[in-house]
C-alpha cells in the first residue's frame, strides 16, 4: 500500500523512533539477518563479514516527519574527525557511513506522523524494495578495488538534485583514502585537498600522516 493511501483519514500522531524500530524490525531483520547483518542501534543495521568494508542499512530521518531507507559502506581504513583529532571506526559498534546512498525517491518515504498503524501497513513493501536495491549496491562493492566505482555511482546518483555528493562531509575524505589505496595518488590528493581545507593546521598535519600511510602523497 502506498503511503499516501495509508494516511488518508488518519489523525496526526508522531511515532517515537524506538516504536518505529519495533514495528519495522521483523521485516528488516527477516531480510538482512540471512545476509549476515546485526542491529547496531535504532533503525541501523551493520554487516562486518567483508571487513575492512562494512555494509550499513538504516532509516534516515528527514524533514516533514519522514523516514527514508539509506544504505552505504563503513570503511575500517578511513578515519573520521572528532573534535580536532581523528579516530577510527573499526568495529560493528563504532561503524558509521563513509559512503551514503540516499534513495531520493518519494515512493520510498515512510511517514512517522500518522501513527504506528500507518507505518505497519506501508513500511514492509518499501523496505523489501529498498533492501533489494541495497543488496545490489553492496554486492558491487565488496573489495577495495571495487570501491572507486561505488563512489562514482553515488556521485552520479546525487547529481540529480538535492544534497550533492560533497554535502556529505565524509565523502571526500573517504574517497581520498579509497583512491590512495587503489594506487591513484593524483585523484586522491584532489579529494584530500577538498576535505582538508576546512581543518586546523594541527588536524591537517595529523590527517596528512594517516593519508600517507594509506598511499597518499606526503604533501
Amino acid at each position: 500500500m502506498s503511503m499516501e493511501l495509508a494516511m488518508q483519514g488518519t489523525a496526526f500522531q508522531i511515532v517515537r523512533i524506538d516504536q518505529i524500530h519495533e514495528i519495522v524490525s521483523p521485516t528488516v531483520e527477516s531480510l538482512l539477518q540471512p545476509l549476515g547483518f546485526e542491529v547496531q542501534g535504532p533503525l541501523t543495521w551493520i554487516r562486518s563479514a567483508d571487513a575492512p568494508i562494512r555494509q550499513v542499512f538504516r532509516l534516515a530521518q528527514w524533514k516533514g516527519g519522514k523516514l527514508a531507507p539509506s544504505w552505504g559502506l563503513s570503511l575500517d581504513f578511513v578515519p573520521h574527525l572528532s573534535g580536532n583529532d581523528f579516530k577510527w571506526h573499526r568495529t560493528p559498534k563504532s561503524a558509521r557511513p563513509d559512503l551514503i546512498f540516499d534513495v531520493r525517491d518519494r515512493a520510498f518515504d515512510i511517514s512517522y506522523s500518522y501513527g504506528p498503524e500507518t507505518i505497519a501497513r506501508c513500511a514492509p513493501d518499501i523496505l523489501r524494495a529498498a533492501i533489494a536495491d541495497a543488496e545490489s549496491f553492496w554486492n558491487a562493492a565488496r573489495s577495495i578495488a571495487n570501491l572507486p566505482g561505488a563512489f562514482e555511482r553515488v556521485r552520479q546518483h546525487l547529481s540529480k538534485g538535492g544534497l550533492g555528493f560533497y554535502n556529505y562531509t565524509q565523502h571526500p575524505l573517504a574517497y581520498a583514502f579509497v583512491l590512495a589505496m587503489n594506487g591513484k595518488p593524483d585523484a586522491a590528493e584532489e579529494e584530500f585537498q577538498r576535505y582538508s581545507l576546512r581543518l586546523s593546521a594541527t588536524a591537517q598535519k595529523k590527517l596528512r600522516q594517516l593519508f600517507i600511510d594509506a598511499g597518499g602523497y606526503p604533501g
